[in-house]
């Protein structure tokens, strides 16, 4: 309802948006919550890991914030890695019969090609002043 410090201060800080990041990572990470039992059978990591993933990218949208570079850099890396992880799965399982999978992977792939659109503009907004 009323601004907090840390929006009052972010919207000083030219080219933030982790905000835009925060929200794209929260949706993917529900996407990825909601197939994981559908598809436990197709992904290659063991079940724990996926999960441990998940908690990641939920954790890491949480600690997003205008007033640390450090995790505008971290977010980079999370959609850069995720993208080509998700963009290659999608690839991979279109010739098969598993559409859905390939489907769901590349709307993930979109979401964290998204996040790392906006998660390389607030890391350039932090280096040039």
């Amino acid at each position: 309802m009323f601004p907090t410090d840390d929006e009052e201060k972010h919207k000083k800080i030219p080219h933030y948006y982790g905000d835009i990041v925060r929200v794209i990572f929260v949706i993917a990470g529900i996407l990825m919550l909601v197939f994981l039992p559908i598809f436990k059978d197709l992904i290659v990591v063991p079940v724990g890991i996926a999960i441990f993933v998940i908690i990641s990218v939920d954790l890491f949208a949480g600690l997003t914030n205008p007033l640390q570079k450090w995790i505008s850099l971290i977010n980079l890396f999370i959609s850069l890695s995720a993208f080509i992880i998700f963009e290659t799965i999608a690839v991979d399982y279109f010739s098969t019969s598993e559409k859905l999978y390939a489907s769901v992977n590349q709307i993930l792939a979109f979401l964290f090609f998204l996040s790392l659109y906006f998660s390389t503009k607030t890391f350039r907004g932090f280096l040039v002043k």
